[in-house]
């Protein structure tokens, strides 16, 4: 079981995380109190929001990336021919196979 001071440490620990990142009703005050439907509220907009602007850099990102290698793919397609890969030879001084 915790004690009152590990309950308090805790409730002190979850308000500094909150004050931390910002998240709005994220962390009730009182240890073990349900959220209210307002708080909920205010988590699903914020998380909304936040992956929504996530999404958009992962797709702004991943259209730079494209375009990169695009433009890599083509300056080097025109800048240099393909190597080509010649057989290796064997070895001349093993033994030949029985």
């Amino acid at each position: 079981m915790s004690s009152p001071l590990d309950g308090r440490i805790r409730s002190i620990a979850r308000e500094e995380a909150t004050a931390l990142l910002g998240v709005p009703g994220g962390v009730q005050s009182v240890a073990g109190s349900a959220p209210t439907a307002e708080q909920l509220q205010e988590q699903i907009t914020y998380l909304h929001e936040h992956l929504h602007l996530a999404a958009t850099k992962l797709s702004n990102a991943e259209e730079r990336i494209r375009a990169l290698e695009k433009a890599a793919g083509h300056a080097e397609s025109e800048e240099r021919p393909t190597a080509r890969r010649t057989p290796r030879k064997t070895d001349r001084g093993a033994p030949a196979p029985e």
